[in-house]
Parts: structure tokens; C-alpha cells; sequence
């Protein structure tokens, strides 16, 4: 690799590039450019920019021409660092590249470190996540397929055995049934705080689950728990009115977050930036009964997507102002319900059930989709992930709606896929002329 480290600037180049490759982007800045000058050695930045989505560390090796015993401390050290993610399966080491978000901006932050300019990367992720036009927000949060949903309190739903609610919308059950939990530093609140910002919110906060708490443990990023102290933190973190997002999938949920509306990156997006979908909603919105409503602002205070706003009743009624939800900004996530004193707010099923992905992989496809980036995804998955990977995403392509399936593999002039999606469509075309009504 020594004729490319020669030159530092292609180095980092390249490695903004790979990541950008990645469905939730990476667009290029100066800021950008010193964060991963920061954070990444110029061996690290090389090795990086070569990463397929996931790879053995053997296979890597090979690829990289780094010798095995060379290779398993440097991906030991930068899985320390944060950026990269490590996982062991059936006897062999796995890695892969850790995202901006959720990667390496919570790796940063959600722990003590004295190894890393702190401040300096404090000041220049505000600039790059969060200042200016919101380049990276957009980015990120393209498409409606997010990384994060919100998760409905349970203590606000209605109490009638006819609503159906999922394992997998539950926080209780997804903490309380997870093989492993573990917990850090809320890497937000920790940024605010730096930045000078920061609200009185709890901050050990930030729960990981399954394989995830456990390579965050292992590489000393979370501190390992029980499934009991894991149910404890969120009963705490629901008392200090702060919402849940978890990871947006039904199988393998890998964290659950405890969000204020002041710190939170997803929901800064929302509200300096107006991306009202940066989380995807649970499938309950607010409702508020306006005879009960006093508008006392407690719910518009508590709500972190502001979604809610206090507007005068014109003089309809005793009471002079009233609070109104709007159901495209709210999250589903029930704090307001929890806020109001007067029972005006109740938690009501959404007409339409949300899309959540079967899993991370399935996510991974379905956002690059959205956000014309299935080339990347289809060549990174190939050349380490292998072929039963391809094949899951091939399928997840031809679930698509056939217009939305055409859009993604245009770009790419692949004359199979192209083929593949025309009999596909045909075929189900076909299939429904024949059913009987």
C-alpha cells in the first residue's frame, strides 16, 4: 500500500468516497476531510477505502496484501477506535466499515477518551452533521426507508385487546428478550455537552443489543449489562420524558436509543433542517381530545420532533388555547401522552401500518434503492459478502414496485437485471389477469 500513502490527500479522498458509497452517504467537506484525518491514520484510511460491506478478515488480508498477523491487531485497534465494526461467526473474524451514522459519530462520543483531539472533532461534526444547508442530513435521510424508528410508550396505549402491537414495537420486550444488552454514554448528549449545549437529561442512556452490544463491548465501547439493569435504564429514561428510537428492523433490533429533542442528531434533523421523516414513525399517532385540552404547552414542550403546536381557540369555549397534533411530523412515540395531566392525549392506530425491514440487510437494500446507490451495494455486497447476500438483495429488488425497481437499475445498464425485473413483472402481471374475483 506504500505508493498511495505517499500522497494523503488521495488517501482520504478515496475513503470519503467509500463511504459515500454507503446507502446513508458521506458528501464531501473540508470539515469531513479533518474528521477523518482525526480519526483515521493513513494506513487505517487505506485499508478502509478498500472494505467491501462486509468481509473476513482473512479474505481482506489477502485483498489488501497485509499479512493475516499484521491485519488482526490493525482491525482490533480501529474496532477501538470505532471505526470499524468486528464480529466473530462459526470460528471466523468478520469486519466492516462502520457508517457516519449510526458509526462512527456515536463511536466517538459515547464514551471517555483521551486518545482523540475530543474538542476539535466535537466542533467539526456540529459543522459537518449539523450547520449550514444540511447537506449531510438530506443525504443521510433520503428515501423514507430510515435507520431509526420510534417506539410507542406502552403505558400510553389504549387497553383493549382488539389492537394488535407487536413484540418488535415494544421496547420492553425487545430490551427484556435480547441475548445480550449493554450500555454507553449517549453520544448526542456527550456532543451537546461539548458544544456547549447539552439539556439535564440522563446520559447513560444509550442501550445495545444482540451482536451489537457484544462487539461494542468487546471492543470496549459499552460497558455489558443485564437484561433487568437494561429494562431499568429505559423505565429511567422514560421518566425523564426522553423517546425510544431503535434500530428500524423487526429481526436483530441492534439499539435502542433514548432521545431528547434538544441533543438528538435524527431529531435535530427534524427541526433545524424540517426533514420530518429522519425517524420513521410508530404505527400510533397522538390524538388530543379538545374538550379535555387545556393548552398548558407541557406536551409542546416534551414533544421532540415538534409536532405539536399551541394555537389560540378563538374564542370557542372557556378555555383560550388548545394543542394540535400534526400527524406527518408525529413520531408515534407517546411522551406527550405521558406529559399531559389533564388526559387530553391518547395514542390512536395509525391508518396505514409503517414498513419496517425484516432486518439489517434487507434495510440496507431497500434505503440504497431509495437513494440510487444499489450499483454500490450490489458490487461491495459481491466481493465480500458473497453470494447469498446478492441473492437476498436481488429479491428485495423485485419486491419493489416495478416503476421504483426500473429507476434503480437504469442507471446501472445491467442487461440481466433489466431482463430479470421485465420477466418478473410480466410474470406477475400474468398471475393476477388469471385470479379469479
Amino acid at each position: 500500500m506504500g505508493h498511495t500513502l505517499a500522497d494523503p490527500d488521495l488517501v482520504y479522498q478515496r475513503l470519503q468516497q467509500r463511504l459515500d458509497r454507503m446507502p446513508t452517504g458521506a458528501p464531501d467537506s473540508p470539515a469531513f476531510q479533518q474528521i477523518l484525518r482525526l480519526l483515521f491514520s493513513p494506513s487505517e484510511a487505506e485499508l478502509a477505502a478498500r472494505m467491501p460491506t462486509i468481509c473476513p478478515v482473512d479474505v481482506l488480508a489477502d485483498r489488501s496484501g497485509i499479512p493475516a498477523d499484521e491485519l488482526d491487531p490493525m482491525v482490533t485497534e480501529m474496532a477501538r477506535k470505532g471505526l470499524v465494526v468486528d464480529l466473530e461467526q462459526g470460528g471466523r473474524r468478520y469486519v466492516a466499515l462502520a457508517p457516519v451514522v449510526i458509526g462512527f459519530f456515536e463511536f466517538t462520543f459515547m464514551r471517555v477518551r483521551d486518545d482523540a483531539p475530543i474538542e476539535e472533532l466535537s466542533a467539526l461534526f456540529e459543522e459537518y452533521l449539523f450547520d449550514g444547508t444540511g447537506e449531510f442530513a438530506h443525504a443521510v435521510f433520503a428515501g423514507s426507508t430510515q435507520i431509526g424508528r420510534s417506539l410507542v410508550r406502552e403505558e400510553a396505549l389504549p387497553d383493549d385487546p382488539q389492537v394488535e402491537v407487536l413484540d418488535w414495537e415494544l421496547a420492553t420486550h425487545i430490551v427484556g428478550e435480547a441475548p445480550s444488552v449493554a450500555v454507553s454514554e449517549c453520544p448526542c448528549r456527550t456532543h451537546a455537552a461539548l458544544q456547549g449545549r447539552a439539556c439535564g437529561a440522563p446520559t447513560r442512556t444509550c442501550l445495545t443489543l444482540g451482536a451489537s452490544a457484544d462487539a461494542l463491548v468487546r471492543s470496549g465501547l459499552a460497558e455489558p449489562i443485564s437484561n433487568a439493569e437494561g429494562l431499568e435504564i429505559l423505565a429511567q429514561a422514560k421518566a425523564a420524558g426522553l423517546a425510544q428510537t431503535a434500530d428500524n428492523v423487526k429481526h436483530g433490533v441492534g439499539y435502542i436509543c433514548n432521545c431528547c429533542g434538544c441533543c438528538c442528531g435524527m431529531m435535530q434533523s427534524i427541526r433545524r433542517h424540517g426533514i420530518t421523516g429522519a425517524v420513521v414513525s410508530s404505527n400510533w399517532v397522538a390524538h388530543v381530545d379538545l374538550d379535555k385540552c387545556r393548552g398548558c404547552k407541557k406536551c409542546y414542550r416534551a414533544c421532540p420532533a415538534d409536532a405539536i403546536t399551541i394555537v389560540d381557540n378563538e374564542g370557542q369555549g372557556l378555555r383560550k388555547y388548545w394543542a394540535i397534533v400534526d400527524p406527518e411530523k408525529c413520531l408515534g412515540c407517546g411522551v406527550c401522552d405521558e406529559r399531559c395531566r389533564w388526559g387530553a392525549h391518547s395514542m390512536v392506530p395509525r391508518e396505514a401500518r409503517v414498513f419496517t425491514p425484516e432486518n439489517t440487510f434487507d434495510r440496507m437494500v431497500t434505503m440504497a434503492i431509495e437513494r440510487g446507490k444499489l450499483g454500490e451495494l450490489l458490487v461491495d455486497t459481491l466481493d465480500g459478502a458473497g453470494p447469498h447476500a446478492l441473492s437476498r438483495a436481488l429479491a428485495i429488488l423485485v419486491e419493489h414496485q416495478p416503476a421504483a425497481a426500473a429507476r434503480a437499475v437504469e442507471p446501472l445498464h445491467s442487461v440481466f437485471l433489466r431482463g430479470m425485473l421485465a420477466a418478473t413483472h410480466a410474470l406477475a402481471r400474468s398471475g393476477a389477469a388469471s385470479t379469479p374475483v
